[in-house]
């Protein structure tokens, strides 16, 4: 029985890294549209501390921001998975981690404020150590080193919000998101696009 499960749990690692090398599973624009989207977000929140607006009508705007660029991101999958010519077992694999990932971020962000368990100077570095772990696993899965080692300036960045901790955390979180995924999110799509011309040419 155990042989058994041993030689499942090769075939399915092998399934990934065959799945991994035949295509180019992440073609980069969830990074790049949570990228932006958080970015304005925390440009917003950043405004709207130095102007002394509300902590609630803050909260408010978070929550209308993030479940809109959901329902949008959403429907780009959708529409993404209608395009795609195959879907493998590593892009389910993605798309589990992501979606899990974003939950956790949104319990982070939302109900552990509203609850009181931390001060919301915390909320950006605990989503930085949320997200290096998601990076990590992401790189390793899609097996491109330089994707994974982005989760060593997230966790850098998330050590360095926890020991200064003060409104301008806001503006470093979003200096992050642009270098850490939206233009990261750029590379992936750029990779993604010259795949995808290989793989017309060779066809």
């Amino acid at each position: 029985m155990e042989t058994r499960n041993a030689e499942l749990e090769l075939s399915l690692i092998k399934k990934m890294m065959e799945d991994s090398r035949r295509l180019n599973i992440d073609n980069g624009i969830h990074y790049i549209f949570w990228g932006m989207l958080v970015t304005f977000a925390l440009l917003i929140n950043y405004s709207m501390l130095l102007l002394k607006v509300s902590g609630n009508y803050i909260g408010l705007a978070w929550f209308i921001l993030m479940i809109a660029g959901a329902a949008a991101d959403g429907f780009i999958g959708r529409k993404q998975s209608k395009s795609s010519r195959v879907t493998t077992f590593t892009t389910r694999i993605m798309g589990s981690l992501w979606f899990a990932s974003g939950i956790a971020m949104f319990i982070y962000g939302f109900l552990g404020t509203v609850t009181k368990a931390y001060s919301p100077v915390f909320i950006c570095p605990v989503i930085s150590t949320s997200l290096g772990i998601s990076y990590f696993t992401s790189g390793a899965i899609q097996q491109i080193k330089w994707l994974q080692n982005i989760s060593y300036g997230w966790w850098a960045g998330a050590a360095f919000m926890f020991v200064f901790p003060s409104i301008h955390t806001l503006l470093v979180f979003a200096v992050m998101m642009i270098c850490f995924q939206v233009i990261p999110g750029f590379i992936l799509n750029k990779r993604s696009k010259q795949d995808l011309i290989s793989q017309n040419y060779e066809l």
